[in-house]
């Protein structure tokens, strides 16, 4: 099949919506009150609006207002909407390593209320990225059989020692940065890579050159950032529509089944 005759770049072109493939948005955010982001149209049911008006089925969801504020109140909201569209969204919870004797405690009320992961985002909140009390949250993730999106896991030398260490965890590199972690990809069958920011020219095929559509999972960042506009370089891509499949939905469906929380 040739580039021009892809079903997605069909469906792009045409701007229309992605029936009959399974999606699944890996990086998503719930609305709420959040002083570093306008969120326009960002409670729950415009989401699923949203999720509706592209065509993806399911999205993994997180607090923008744990970010840089108070994450249980970011995870008490993502709890809520996932409970209220559990068909929908998966929620992950938010915790800042800086509360090293409270990282466990808010995981286990988190799990309590339904929620099957772990969003970390160190580098907002002003903590190393390899600082130690990153390891509780590995821990946790560990002895749950729990997916971790990461915005930045470091080096790629401590990710691969986090995935060796934690093999019951699952890690998802949150954001491109380029080929840091495409050795740890391919060793390690725990981890997986987002494309969320994967916007440039050439980006998407330059990640499927270097890692298997098998280790990615589509991410768009909304309500921050629109959905096409990380969705529209993978159907636009020049990869197979088979790989285009697996990295809009089939992957991310793969991870939520192998890890999916006790």
């Amino acid at each position: 099949m040739s580039y021009e005759d892809s079903k997605f770049r069909q469906i792009a072109m045409h701007r229309e919506k992605l029936d009959g493939e399974y999606i699944v948005d890996f990086h998503s955010h719930t609305g709420g009150l959040c002083k570093w982001y306008h969120l326009p149209d960002s409670s729950t049911p415009e989401m699923i609006n949203e999720m509706d008006r592209h065509g993806i089925n399911k999205a993994v969801t997180f607090p923008f207002s744990s970010i840089t504020s108070d994450y249980a109140h970011g995870n008490n909201t993502v709890a809520v909407a996932a409970k209220e569209y559990h068909d929908r969204l998966v929620g992950f919870a938010c915790v800042n390593p800086h509360y090293k004797d409270e990282i466990k405690d808010e995981l286990e009320r988190c799990r309590q209320m339904g929620l099957r992961g772990i969003k970390l985002i160190p580098h907002y909140q002003k903590y190393p990225d390899e600082g130690p009390n990153i390891l509780l949250a590995c821990e946790y993730a560990n002895d749950h059989s729990w997916p971790m999106l990461n915005h930045n896991w470091g080096s790629a030398e401590h990710l691969d020692n986090l995935a060796k260490t934690y093999k019951n965890a699952c890690f998802i590199i949150g954001h491109y940065f380029g080929p840091i972690y495409t050795d740890v990809l391919a060793r390690r069958n725990n981890v997986f890579q987002c494309t969320c920011a994967a916007l440039n020219f050439g980006d998407i095929e330059t990640l499927v050159n270097d890692v298997p559509a098998e280790k990615i999972v589509y991410g768009s960042d909304f309500t921050d950032l629109p959905i096409m506009f990380s969705m529209g370089p993978i159907l636009y891509a020049r990869i197979s529509d088979d790989d285009k499949r697996k990295i809009l939905g089939l992957t991310a469906k793969s991870v939520l089944e192998r890890w999916p929380g006790k």
